[in-house]
């Protein structure tokens, strides 16, 4: 089921217990992890963990043209300093990296509780007892829960960008339309015209509307009888560059692993500190309180407001690295 892999530079690869038992009944054979270790070596261990289309990548790894998917909060003297921290990131299994991944036959059902016990097989790979913290936004919020519930004493505290325990009726209807667009360009051949459509739609969910409507203020004009707007571009831009890096099964998987994503917030029992968005339409600041209201141990309960929607935990950067910066004093 894994691809052939070419092992970028920086990355290293975690082998899973073999056969890797799912949590819906299947099994990844032979299966991998690819990840990341920047910073202190020895240092308190953070891990990092971002969205479906983030992955071990969190800044860049020497020789690498790439910034990474968050070296704003990353790095020697930022929130997240790799001058004191030995920080861990990784590929998803099913994603876009070099992690097993769909080859020749789509993979099982990955849950996010699946992620996290990868993420512990590859701490046990590297020796790594104890986290001083996990740091999750969105799809990696998810995961970082699963992952204290699985292992509590192994982990000091959680920081939650962006996540709720369970998903809302309405980002769910968004995902499952974005699912039948991608599945209807894999029958009709396609695939990534379908994905840049999808990844497009996706795009509208990830900022709120008055964000849009600041950014693209022009009035939709009408030129040689054809309909043009002032987003339009934009979000073909984003489309296309998302169709370029993934393909239709990564998306799928971890698209419907992040619908999937329930769990009882009895069940993680370690410090948390949550951090919301007033606009976020995919994670709802009302979800987010709701989440802890039941957390047995709430560290703090922020949110924020910011006009940028769920994508906030990545534009909102000095508050955002103030709120990590709580989080691991």
């Amino acid at each position: 089921m894994t691809a052939t892999i070419t092992l970028p530079r920086g990355a290293s690869l975690c082998h899973l217990p073999n056969p890797f038992l799912l949590a819906h009944g299947g099994r990844l054979d032979a299966a991998v992890l690819a990840y990341e270790r920047h910073g202190r070596r020895g240092g308190p261990a953070v891990v990092v963990l971002g969205g479906i289309a983030a992955g071990r990548g969190v800044r860049a790894a020497a020789g690498q043209a790439t910034p990474g998917w968050w070296p704003q909060q990353v790095g020697d003297g930022l929130a997240i300093d790799t001058r004191c921290y030995d920080v861990l990131a990784f590929d998803w299994l099913g994603g876009r990296g070099a992690s097993t991944r769909a080859g020749a036959t789509a993979l099982p059902f990955v849950d996010a509780a699946d992620q996290a016990r990868a993420l512990w097989c590859l701490c046990d790979t590297l020796g790594i007892d104890r986290l001083f913290a996990i740091v999750g936004c969105s799809y990696g919020g998810m995961v970082a829960q699963h992952a204290a519930a699985e292992a509590p004493g192994r982990v000091a505290r959680l920081g939650i960008v962006a996540a709720a325990h369970q998903g809302n009726a309405l980002a769910s209807a968004w995902r499952e339309v974005q699912r039948g667009i991608v599945e209807l360009g894999r029958r009709t051949g396609h695939r990534r015209q379908a994905l840049a459509l999808a990844r497009a739609l996706a795009m509208t969910t990830y900022r709120s509307g008055a964000a849009l409507a600041a950014r693209f203020p022009a009035p939709p004009e009408v030129v040689a009888g054809e309909l043009r707007t002032a987003v339009g571009p934009w979000l073909a831009a984003r489309g296309a560059a998302f169709a370029r890096d993934f393909d239709a099964e990564a998306f799928l998987c971890l698209n419907r692993s992040i619908d999937a994503h329930h769990i009882d917030p009895a069940t993680v029992r370690v410090p948390t500190w949550l951090l919301a968005f007033a606009s976020d339409l995919l994670v709802p600041a009302a979800d987010v309180a709701a989440f802890a209201a039941r957390l047995p141990q709430l560290a703090g309960h922020r949110c924020l407001n910011s006009p940028h929607g769920h994508d906030a935990f990545l534009l909102e950067t000095t508050a955002v690295a103030a709120w990590l910066r709580e989080v691991l004093s």
